[in-house]
């Protein structure tokens, strides 16, 4: 089985450890477990990388690495949960391939997913569930909630005058990868206040490293970063200013219940209990999370986990608002849904929203800007 969040099922520290862990528990010979291996990750488009440290991949090269993982023990019943979530169109294509051939070898394939269109010339029957049961069985794929494709936004909306200073301004931004290649070659950007921007790129293109750098959650080897008028970035100096919502919600919650996690940024403030109190409110009303409130984070569906992580960078109010491939694991319903909630923020607060994805938008005309993120540099699409 491949789970919808790869992080939870990669157990090893290597590539190659990692798409050897199942075979060697089957008992094979080492010379099988090698070329199960070699096969799996080459199946994958992984071939190079056995000795790459798997938290230095990217999320699409994860997901890649936790079929990879399965592949090797050659099974006959493939499980997928979600196996799209993390992968850009490319890697989407790639994945279909694989499949393909797998299903044309014999195997049995059984895909859940909220994004049925890669699968349509895959699949042989569509299952429809609902409020679990199962509603509908198709021969063919059902009419889908469409998403536009890549296209020029709209004029800048942002909300600032044309003098004010950017309230994220990068210069000469440079890092190098942990391949050792660079990653960031001379970047530069700026953003308004109150603008929504959208970066796009491929998996590994650096999205979410360029996300944590305005964090402060990792340093570049040169260039400028300067964030709502703070040039260190470091989080304690972000607190209450800028907001992240990391690609995997389980890696960012901790707390006993929904109500803590939330109130916990608002805590390190120092808030009077009295204003963490609504503010909890305030910010998981504002997510459709407030019947939550008692649960605890880890027991709740990756969509509900997003919603509660949202909930938790928002509360603090902060100037910026960073997402990392908020979309994954959302229906297409949530999604528009998660839209609507950040046009909200900039209505009521001026809050300046970059959303780092390689997912298009439900909605192509909600964001002010869409910059594409590729070798190591950035360009307005």
């Amino acid at each position: 089985m491949v789970f919808q969040n790869a992080d939870t099922q990669i157990l090893c520290t290597t590539v190659e450890d990692e798409a050897a862990f199942g075979p060697q528990n089957q008992g094979r010979t080492s010379k099988d477990i090698q070329r199960g291996v070699k096969e799996s990750l080459e199946l994958v488009g992984l071939s190079g990388f056995e000795t790459r440290n798997v938290e230095h991949l990217s999320a699409g090269e994860k997901q890649r690495l936790a079929i990879a993982s399965v592949l090797s023990m050659a099974p006959e019943c493939l499980l997928l949960d979600e196996p799209t979530a993390q992968l850009d169109p490319p890697g989407k294509e790639r994945l279909v391939r694989i499949l393909k051939r797998l299903k044309d070898k014999g195997h049995t394939l059984l895909i859940a997913d909220h994004d049925l269109a890669p699968f349509c010339g895959l699949a042989d029957r569509f299952i429809l569930m609902e409020k679990g049961r199962i509603r509908n069985i198709l021969p063919e794929m059902p009419p889908i909630v469409p998403v536009s494709p890549p296209g020029r936004g709209p004029a800048d909306k942002s909300t600032t005058g044309g003098t004010e200073l950017p309230l994220i301004h990068i210069t000469d931004l440079r890092l190098a990868g942990s391949n050792g290649r660079p990653l960031f070659r001379g970047l530069d950007l700026n953003i308004s206040r109150g603008a929504l921007v959208r970066i796009l790129g491929a998996n590994g293109a650096g999205k979410s490293t360029l996300l944590r750098c305005m964090a402060g959650l990792a340093q570049a080897d040169a260039g400028t970063i300067c964030v709502a008028g703070i040039n260190k970035l470091r989080p304690e100096a972000l607190l209450g200013k800028v907001g992240f919502m990391f690609q995997n919600p389980e890696r960012q919650l901790f707390e006993e219940t929904v109500y803590a996690e939330v109130g916990f940024s608002l805590k390190r403030l120092g808030l009077p209990p009295r204003l963490v109190h609504e503010r909890i409110l305030e910010a998981l009303t504002l997510c459709e999370g407030d019947h939550l409130s008692a649960r605890s984070p880890l027991t709740l569906s990756f969509g509900e986990q997003h919603r509660v992580a949202m909930a938790s960078a928002i509360a603090p109010r902060p100037d910026v608002l960073l997402l990392d491939e908020p979309f994954a694991g959302l229906d297409f319903r949530q999604r528009s849904r998660m839209l609507g909630i950040l046009s909200r923020l900039r209505e009521i607060r001026a809050t300046t929203v970059l959303i780092a994805s390689h997912e298009y938008l439900p909605d192509e005309n909600w964001a002010d800007q869409t910059l594409i993120l590729e070798d190591g540099k950035i360009d307005a699409l």
